[in-house]
């Protein structure tokens, strides 16, 4: 997706960018095609309809059938959207999800618990683990309330950092979700590469997404603080998306109704 860098600085454990799209007309048609086909989940989605045509013979079962298809919801909340957003974005950047997170909303007991992102990124030969956070804004402050707190951002991205816990339940949920798929590999790499580190050699993502001007005070001292608990070989990258469409309407979009 076309846009430019407005902001950002780098250190060898927290890199931190602002990123400004302003084609409105791009933007719309990856939210229909790219994003929609994410939160649909599309692959899923198709198996499941080719498996339920091969057992449906008659005229009245199909029928049935594509009853049953136009059924499924597609009314979104901006937060959804945000998460199939930063999911599709940073998988353009090397990052492989394993696992489709809307799997999860028809089977709750199947989630990975303490991240909104989970897989693997691939970058200079190697595989990390990668975990990360998304927030979706409408707030006008700057930065926004879900940089703060307990439930903000960097406290959340910390935690994950940290708390080995959560890494052994991540792990072991990845191996489930890998094992018999062509992602097994990347899981193999990844844990090599973390055991051999000290629970260390991960990436951490916190993306932000915004309807606002940019600013640098939309992430420069979260991110500052963060740096400050983190070492090496652990790393973290946060970018603040600032979009040309205002965060309300992503559902409309999503619905097929105007930007404006």
């Amino acid at each position: 997706m076309i846009h430019s860098v407005v902001y950002g600085q780098a250190s060898p454990v927290v890199s931190w960018h602002g990123k400004r799209a302003t084609d409105i007309t791009e933007v719309e048609a990856y939210l229909r095609g790219r994003v929609l086909d994410r939160l649909r989940d599309k692959e899923d989605a198709s198996a499941f309809k080719a498996d339920c045509l091969a057992l449906s013979g008659t005229g009245m079962a199909r029928d049935t059938l594509e009853k049953l298809l136009c059924s499924e919801r597609d009314e979104r909340e901006p937060w959804e959207i945000g998460e199939a957003l930063a999911e599709c974005i940073l998988e353009d950047e090397g990052a492989k999800w394993p696992w489709n997170k809307e799997r999860d909303k028809r089977t709750p007991q199947a989630s990975l618990p303490g991240a909104d992102l989970v897989g693997f990124f691939q970058q200079n030969g190697r595989t990390l683990l990668a975990i990360g956070e998304v927030k979706t804004s409408e707030d006008t402050s700057t930065p926004p309330k879900v940089m703060h707190g307990r439930t903000g951002m960097i406290y959340q991205l910390e935690s994950l950092a940290h708390d080995t816990s959560k890494h052994l339940l991540i792990l072991r949920g990845l191996r489930v979700r890998c094992r018999d798929t062509e992602c097994l590999p990347l899981w193999q790499q990844a844990v090599k590469t973390y055991l051999e580190s000290g629970g260390k050699d991960l990436i951490l993502f916190g993306v932000l997404m915004r309807d606002t001007e940019p600013h640098h005070l939309d992430m420069k001292n979260r991110a500052d603080d963060l740096a400050a608990s983190l070492t090496a070989p652990s790393r973290a990258e946060l970018t603040v998306w600032y979009w040309p469409i205002g965060i309300t309407k992503w559902p409309i979009i999503l619905r097929g109704g105007p930007s404006s």
